[in-house]
């Protein structure tokens, strides 16, 4: 089980706990979809596992080993990658100069990561745009370079916030297919409101408004 949160809380200032007492396992190679209303804390989840926000109470761990928001700097871009909603790519830069960099930020050289970064883009169906600067990409395009760009240093976790927001049922099947593949090769956890991403994945889970975490079939 590459990552689990043990009995994990949060809130923000003296506000009320958006996650209370979670415990929850996220098995390697295994798609998991996240629902909750907007607002609920299916973001600020995905931030607690992601390493960016520190929990309350509890421990996230990750192989067994509990990490922080210390750990970060070393396990982000790496071990776990993010998909973001809208990608967060460089416009200006092609697609395959946008996969490539977090391998190059982590000490690969271009030579070394090309051969993935090109493979990556293939799967994604997206070999004849590996030139092209992404702002000229579609919204679909450009969300599948953002996740070759996640997948590129073959990270053991991969997490994905709300990736099929605003594109269009069609585009979003796509993103959700490639997206999902990935668990043949790392744990994906997505955040989504939209239900047929939900229904696809291996496990659904369901964040409640009093911050606990049920399997659907419990909820």
């Amino acid at each position: 089980m590459p990552i689990a949160l043990d009995e994990v809380s949060f809130r923000y200032g003296s506000g009320r706990d958006i996650l209370r007492r979670v415990s929850v396992s996220f098995p390697d190679r295994t798609s998991v979809a996240v629902s909750a209303p907007s607002g609920t804390g299916k973001s600020t989840l995905l931030g607690v596992i992601g390493l960016l926000l520190s929990p309350v109470a509890g421990r996230v761990l990750l192989d067994g080993r509990e990490v922080t928001v210390a750990d970060r700097a070393s396990l982000l871009g790496g071990t776990i990658a993010w998909v973001l909603q809208g990608g967060h790519l460089l416009g200006a830069r092609s697609a395959i100069d946008n996969v490539v960099l977090p391998a190059l930020a982590r000490g690969a050289s271009r030579r070394e990561v090309l051969p993935l970064a090109e493979a990556l883009l293939d799967d994604m169906g997206l070999r004849a745009e590996r030139d092209v600067p992404v702002s000229r990409l579609s919204g679909g395009e450009a969300q599948r370079v953002g996740i070759a760009r996640a997948l590129v240093t073959r990270p053991a976790v991969v997490l994905a916030d709300e990736p099929t927001a605003n594109l269009d049922v069609v585009t979003a099947r796509a993103v959700t297919a490639r997206l999902l593949a990935a668990a043949q090769h790392a744990c994906v956890v997505v955040a989504t409101h939209d239900p047929e991403v939900a229904a696809r994945a291996d496990r659904r889970l369901v964040l409640d408004a009093a911050g606990g975490l049920h399997d659907v079939a419990d909820a």
